[in-house]
């Protein structure tokens, strides 16, 4: 036991010269990079409007932090940046966008997540339909 130490000893002491004069590194974080993205949106229920619809979207990431995302319509603009806060999942992170509007007029298109410094991340397309033959005040 006394001959392991004094051995264990030697070897940390002349060890330490052969670091001398490196500048060696702590462990760096990964950088939050973006898996995925899933897109869904609820149309109004009825052919009335104005009508209340749901968007929601998903933003599946390597672990919990900050998302810049933008919401694109087919054929049309985009709307945002926005951010969103992933949250600390079993497979790394996930951020949850959701959205109540209202539908005042008829329109059939669709809608995704363009997630922004992911390397081209995008969405599925979510359609948005409503025919509004229906018109209430307001």
């Amino acid at each position: 036991m006394k001959t392991s130490i004094i051995l264990t000893a030697a070897a940390i002491a002349l060890s330490a010269p052969a670091f001398a004069g490196q500048k060696l590194a702590a462990p760096q974080d990964a950088p939050l990079t973006v898996k995925s993205a899933q897109f869904a949106i609820k149309s109004p229920a009825s052919n009335a409007c104005p009508a209340p619809a749901k968007s929601t979207g998903w933003i599946f990431t390597s672990k919990p932090g900050s998302v810049s995302y933008m919401i694109a319509r087919k054929g049309g603009g985009v709307a945002g940046p926005f951010t969103a806060q992933a949250i600390k999942t079993a497979t790394g992170g996930m951020a949850t966008i959701s959205r109540n509007f209202e539908v005042k007029s008829a329109i059939d298109t669709e809608y995704r997540i363009l997630v922004a410094g992911s390397g081209g991340v995008v969405s599925n397309w979510a359609p948005l339909k409503a025919s509004c033959k229906i018109k209430l005040g307001g």
